[in-house]
């Protein structure tokens, strides 16, 4: 299931969740931590600019914090370009996804609970193509 609200209202049952965004969504992060069940599993992806930013977050035990920071990452492949605002979590969650889904339909069937937050730009593409996924089950992310 794929949330699109930018503070959804999770339901305590949800067990497997992957949750990203910026610092601007640390605190709806933390919120939807506090209520999943001790059982729950999964990752969360939060990019930050630098390592000052990384703050501490209450995630169950089997729940990953990955703290994505963009000064110790280079842009585009090959570029030598720095790292924009929503391109380390684009590429985590793209990998991430890769490795645990091998097509869209058993992304879209599986009991996984995904949100994205931040400002609307941030991670755009990602969130268009997630959101596509969602809506049918053709197309590739």
């Amino acid at each position: 299931m794929y949330l699109a609200h930018s503070t959804p209202e999770l339901q305590p049952s949800a067990t497997r969740v992957l949750f990203a965004g910026d610092t601007s969504s640390i605190d709806d992060i933390q919120t939807m931590l506090e209520v999943l069940p001790i059982c729950a599993r999964g990752q969360v992806f939060i990019e930050v600019a630098d390592a000052s930013e990384i703050v501490p977050i209450t995630a169950p035990g089997r729940v990953a914090i990955s703290w994505l920071d963009r000064s110790r990452r280079s842009g585009r492949p090959g570029t030598g370009e720095r790292c924009l605002s929503g391109m380390a979590l684009d590429r985590a969650v793209r990998a991430w996804v890769g490795e645990f889904f091998v097509d869209s339909e058993s992304l879209v069937t599986s009991d996984y609970v995904f949100w994205i937050g931040g400002p609307a730009s941030f991670a755009y593409d990602l969130r268009h193509d997630l959101g596509e996924m969602f809506a049918s089950p053709a197309p590739a992310l």
